[in-house]
């Protein structure tokens, strides 16, 4: 008797959790649902429960033919095609498959979109939004809002940098800067404006009233109740500021965009882009060189306006509300 493809695609989610490249439970999940639609599909050309050695390139590709008819968008038709790879490399590894139907296989191609940078404008109103209360939040945490706003879009950090940042990684002074521990636990360093460093330091003065742990490895950014903020919590804040200041969330990711206005501010005021890599923290300056064309964009709609960087460092702590 063949082997159903559901059981197979079981495996598989289960080996990638118990070896090799640790998986997620999201991830895990998420593989589920795409080995479940793969299934839906698969068996629309057989006619009847999938099995393993139902996987060739005619079925497959018949398949993929039913989620483009099915008005499936690129880049979920990519995803999908990269799921069914993972499966079958795994099914060829484990002598379950003689060949890799998938080999040969060309997926959609993503479609190519320039990142989101905000406008002064748009920068003005997120800090301002962010210096009052929010009358939702119980308690409200301006001063938190406004250290997430100028660490993420000053400092260019992603939400999971910023969620783990230690106290002894903001080096205040003459030269103040931040530690960043990046993808592959590489460690770079980010400098700050002067501005941007006398905001986070009144941050600290608040930071001081509610945090429990005053150490140097102690989370530099906490709730209200003391306790760590995590990447979800920051990206939470950060939608909850587009919401309040009127802005568009950008797809992706929403405390994303602030690193991305970051980056293209870096570009407009004229820094290589091979610092601006460094700034980031790319393993390969491909991936930042889309904000040279990023920044063309931006140049246009923004005209003149000084950066998205020096204005967020423009207004002093001092004037700040707590």
């Amino acid at each position: 008797m063949s082997e159903l493809f559901e059981d197979a695609a079981q495996d598989w989610i289960a080996e990638r959790r118990a070896v090799g490249r640790t998986i997620s439970v999201k991830t895990a999940t998420a593989y589920r649902a795409d080995l479940a639609s793969w299934q839906r599909y698969l068996e629309a050309q057989t006619g009847a429960p999938v099995k393993v050695q139902d996987l060739t390139g005619p079925v497959i590709k018949a398949a993929m033919a039913e989620m483009n008819n099915a008005g499936l968008a690129p880049t979920t038709r990519r995803r999908l095609v990269t799921t069914l790879r993972g499966l079958c490399r795994y099914l060829v590894l484990e002598s379950r498959l003689s060949a890799d139907p998938t080999a040969a296989l060309q997926a959609p191609r993503a479609p190519a979109r320039l990142p989101v940078a905000f406008t002064d404008g748009q920068i003005s109103a997120l800090l301002g939004t962010a210096r009052t209360e929010d009358p939702q939040a119980r308690p409200a945490a301006p001063l938190l809002d406004v250290a997430i706003v100028v660490i993420l879009a000053a400092g260019g950090l992603r939400a999971s940098e910023a969620a783990e940042l230690r106290l002894l990684d903001y080096r205040p002074g003459d030269e103040p800067s931040l530690r960043v521990v990046g993808k592959g636990r590489k460690a770079r360093t980010v400098p700050l404006d002067p501005g941007v460093a006398a905001q986070i330091d009144t941050y600290l003065s608040w930071r001081a009233e509610h945090a429990e742990g005053q150490g140097d490895s102690s989370p530099l950014l906490v709730r209200p109740d003391g306790r760590a903020l995590t990447r979800d919590t920051i990206s939470y804040r950060v939608n909850r500021l587009y919401v309040r200041a009127g802005i568009a969330k950008p797809e992706g990711e929403a405390a994303h965009a602030l690193r991305h206005t970051y980056a293209v501010s870096m570009v407009d005021v004229g820094v290589p882009i091979s610092e601006v890599q460094q700034l980031l923290g790319h393993e390969s300056i491909a991936t930042t060189g889309i904000y040279l064309k990023a920044s063309a964009a931006h140049l246009r709609a923004a005209s003149a306006a000084p950066s998205a960087a020096r204005l967020l460092a423009s207004t002093p702590a001092s004037q700040q509300d707590g």
